[in-house]
């Protein structure tokens, strides 16, 4: 497969891309591409950048495809409940419940499992259908916040450390 980077990489980057991209690729042989390259480290964090920004930009292209994939597929999937829903209108119409063709049988019949219950006004409920749920204590978040971070302990609760991440502007 050619690919074409968005941003001029290195030939030991243009590799690596080309690695990425490949889905039976294992991680560890990525990372011993990286460590295998070798020039300054100005210019292979230049290159790593170029080759974070351009799958950012794959990943981005990516999303997009997988979105209007979705709203096609829902589009679709609505157009098949409305041509049922007008073959099963038909079909009562006409009191049929079955019909042969030469690429299956369509019928109509009674769903299966459980009648849905629905409210309508849960007012109105007689009390003997209701069931009374006790109080229960929350948390206050920034109550127990402030007081860990002024250094007291509190069991139960514990304040997470940072962590570190790599950002590009």
């Amino acid at each position: 497969m050619a690919t074409r980077p968005l941003y001029e990489l290195a030939a030991g980057f243009n590799a690596i891309f080309d690695l990425v991209l490949d889905e039976t690729m294992d991680l560890e042989q990525l990372e011993g591409a990286l460590q295998s390259i070798e020039c300054e480290i100005e210019e292979k964090c230049a290159n790593g950048i170029a080759l974070i920004k351009s799958l950012e930009t794959y990943a981005a292209a990516y999303k997009a495809e997988k979105k209007r994939f979705e709203e096609q597929q829902q589009s679709l999937e609505n157009r098949i409940k409305r041509i049922k829903e007008w073959y099963r209108q038909n079909l009562d119409a006409m009191g049929k419940s079955k019909v042969p063709t030469k690429y299956g049988v369509m019928s109509v019949q009674n769903n299966g499992g459980r009648v849905p219950l629905k409210i309508d006004d849960a007012s109105r409920i007689p009390d003997v259908y209701l069931d009374t749920v006790p109080e229960h204590k929350e948390v206050n978040n920034e109550a127990l916040y402030e007081a860990l971070k002024n250094g007291e302990a509190i069991p139960g609760a514990h304040l997470e450390s940072r962590g570190r991440s790599l950002r590009i502007k």
